[in-house]
């Protein structure tokens, strides 16, 4: 998982990260890019590559990959979530410029926007159209490029938010049912879609109860498939997982965050991830030096290539700890799922302020566990010593928000503006009725169209949600 500041830049640390032996990339874009805001918008004032690589144009993508193929790698990814087929038209693109179909890569989308209203706040457009631009993403690719991963339900920002792992994997199969239903409606199939997900599971305070998680979550996701939703295909019941390896990293002594996240990897290792990326053990601090980038790589090599321990699959099953400890998670994530199914499903629950409510409640109980020593950080409150806060964290030059708006503004005057307004027509209409918001993004893209004018225009027919405060029962 890597960006920051300009594509330029940051075209020198995805060639570092090639060069020590990463096989996918997941593109960190800034919040501007996000958020469906240009760099030279006066929201992104500020923000432009803080906290990702800024894209606005399909320019920054052929110069972010400049002497990077597509087909290098295993994957390459994107977190579009609010943008789903902008971001999916960006690679698609990319793809063409290289010289390659869909069916010589293979893209990885994010694309999860309800947890977005809960968890991390990059919502761009009201709930119900942003189910429809993440769910023209899926059937998309259902169609055009079935070995995508063009939707990876998020466990983990909503855990990370509050919920805890159980809770937050609910309410991530329940948005995947929420997702799927909106396209069975649509005359999609269930062994046509059901295959294209992928869960982003998250458990970061027990070792065995992160194991036993992904063991729960795949036991649960086949049950839907087959149960309720017909699945025949047992691609289908299969379930995919992703993973990224946090620890509770701490501020002070940063240096120990090597020994958690490696032991978060392990777990996730034991308990069978398909796609696995590693915290940088300063990204406590900001963007990751390059130094702490290639142990977090090697940390994740070791574990895949020494001491064996990819060679079985579940290893720990049988192990009555484990099997009772699954068991368990597995009736707990069940019954919340079916909880938020009686309110009438992830929408009706974000609606109600359940989601939120359950964070805030988890939250507020994590805290005040730390603050009594229950949940202990060694080297913060417990084993405390005296020890500053580490300087010299890696920081974005401040000159590339300028150097980013003159690229803007040059691709602005070179590309044809006639072409450019057509084809942000053609994204209106296609907005306005019913049909798949893909293509029309693609023609918009390849014409270098930016993402903020898409957006605009989606912002025009959807209308901007409006965040909306909820408050806890027990607060």
């Amino acid at each position: 998982y890597s960006g920051f500041g300009e594509p330029q830049t940051c075209n020198e640390r995805y060639r570092k990260l090639i060069e020590w032996g990463v096989d996918e990339i997941v593109m960190a874009v800034d919040l501007p890019t996000q958020v469906g805001y240009d760099s030279d918008h006066i929201m992104a004032k500020g923000e432009v590559g803080k906290v990702g690589v800024a894209i606005d144009t399909l320019r920054d993508m052929e110069i972010l990959f400049d002497g990077i193929p597509l087909n290098r790698l295993k994957r390459v990814s994107m977190l579009g979530n609010s943008f789903g087929p902008i971001a999916l038209a960006l690679f698609i693109a990319l793809g063409e410029k290289q010289g390659l179909k869909p069916s010589d890569f293979v893209v990885d989308l994010q694309n999860d926007i309800l947890k977005e209203y809960v968890a991390r706040g990059t919502y761009i457009f009201p709930i119900r159209p942003s189910v429809r631009v993440t769910a023209d993403v899926i059937g998309y690719c259902s169609k055009h490029a079935p070995h995508w991963f063009p939707c990876t339900l998020c466990t983990n920002h909503i855990n990370a938010a509050g919920a805890g792992s159980t809770k937050a994997t609910a309410f991530a199969l329940a948005n995947g049912v929420c997702y799927i239903n909106h396209l069975l409606d649509r005359g999609y199939k269930i062994d046509e879609i059901a295959p294209l997900f992928t869960m982003f599971l998250d458990e970061r305070l027990d070792f065995f109860v992160a194991i036993c998680n992904f063991r729960a979550a795949r036991k649960i996701w086949g049950k839907i498939m087959k149960e309720r939703m017909k699945a025949q295909d047992p691609k289908s019941m299969a379930l995919k997982i992703t993973a990224y390896s946090h620890g509770g990293e701490t501020l002070l002594e940063p240096i120990n965050n090597i020994v958690r996240i490696t032991l978060a990897a392990l777990a996730y290792v034991l308990g069978g991830v398909q796609f696995l990326y590693n915290a940088s053990y300063d990204e406590v601090l900001g963007t990751p030096t390059e130094n702490a980038a290639k142990i977090a790589v090697r940390t994740q090599q070791i574990l895949a290539h020494e001491l064996g321990i990819t060679n079985t699959v579940d290893p720990l099953g049988g192990s009555y700890f484990i099997e009772n400890l699954t068991a368990r998670i597995e009736k707990q994530i069940y019954e919340e799922f079916r909880k938020v199914e009686e309110m009438g499903g992830a929408i009706a629950a974000i609606e109600k302020g359940y989601y939120s409510s359950a964070i805030t409640d988890g939250a507020n109980r994590r805290q005040k566990e730390f603050d009594r020593g229950e949940r202990a950080a060694v080297g913060v409150n417990k084993y405390r010593t005296e020890s500053k806060i580490p300087f010299g964290a890696f920081r974005i030059d401040p000159a590339i928000e300028q150097k980013q708006i003159e690229r803007l503004n040059q691709v602005k005057k070179e590309r044809n503006e006639k072409t450019v307004r057509e084809t942000l027509e053609y994204v209106r209409e296609v907005a306005k009725g019913e049909g798949n918001l893909v293509p029309p993004c693609l023609e918009a893209i390849r014409a270098y169209g930016t993402i903020g004018e898409i957006c605009d225009v989606l912002r025009g027919v959807f209308g901007e949600y409006q965040a909306r405060e909820y408050f806890s029962p027990t607060g």
